[in-house]
């Protein structure tokens, strides 16, 4: 019998936060992907699936459980948590995420020097600018069908784990920018709420049962 799991998910932006849209901007080397109907700053799916997935492949690869890398897709498995959940090659994603639109964000220019890790110095002639979104924060919504309740918690206490580990997302996390707080996190299969701290005390359960599979 199949369970549907929905997780809320609210962060607060502790920084600005910039993700590179496709816009030409006059003055802005590296402008903002933006809403295409309201023009609010965009938080596209596909990154927060990437920055989840990150943080879940290494919060479980500490635990000692082997995943694969999501950088390397064609040495993805198909078949380790992380591939069942956000997708491989060979397998489509059992979680769907949604688009987080950041409605009270107000934007902004930085200046920016290129530097080299080999002088430590700044480059002549490579100033750029790059356009960035402050937001109090933002929410998102993610959504998946699982075969059994077990692989349902499982997803559940991962996606919590990574949301609250994870520290930064975007580009520029280097520099300073798309630093994040879990602010929030709601979770039911079925409509039965999970509980954050039933999520937390089922976690060791489960890391010694996929580490007993990965083993």
């Amino acid at each position: 019998m199949a369970h549907k799991l929905e997780i809320q998910l609210t962060f607060q932006l502790k920084s600005p936060v910039h993700i590179t849209g496709e816009r030409a901007e006059l003055y802005i080397d590296k402008a903002l992907l933006l809403d295409a109907q309201a023009q609010y700053p965009l938080i596209p799916a596909t990154t927060i699936k990437g920055w989840l997935r990150e943080s879940s492949e290494r919060h479980l690869r500490g635990w000692g459980v082997q995943v694969c890398d999501g950088s390397k897709a064609n040495l993805m498995c198909g078949h380790c948590l992380v591939c069942q959940l956000f997708g491989a090659p060979q397998h489509r994603a059992v979680l769907r995420f949604s688009d987080a639109v950041l409605r009270d964000g107000v934007r902004d220019v930085r200046m920016n020097v290129s530097l080299s890790r080999f002088r430590r110095a700044s480059f002549e002639e490579r100033l750029f600018s790059t356009e960035l979104a402050w937001a109090s924060g933002f929410s998102c919504q993610l959504d998946g069908i699982l075969p059994d309740v077990e692989r349902a918690r499982q997803a559940a206490a991962l996606i919590y784990v990574a949301a609250r580990m994870g520290f930064a997302l975007g580009a520029a996390r280097s520099r300073g920018l798309g630093w994040v707080c879990l602010d929030q996190f709601q979770a039911n299969c079925d409509g039965q709420i999970l509980a954050i701290q039933d999520l937390l005390a089922y976690l060791p359960t489960m890391i010694r049962a996929l580490q007993g599979t990965s083993a």
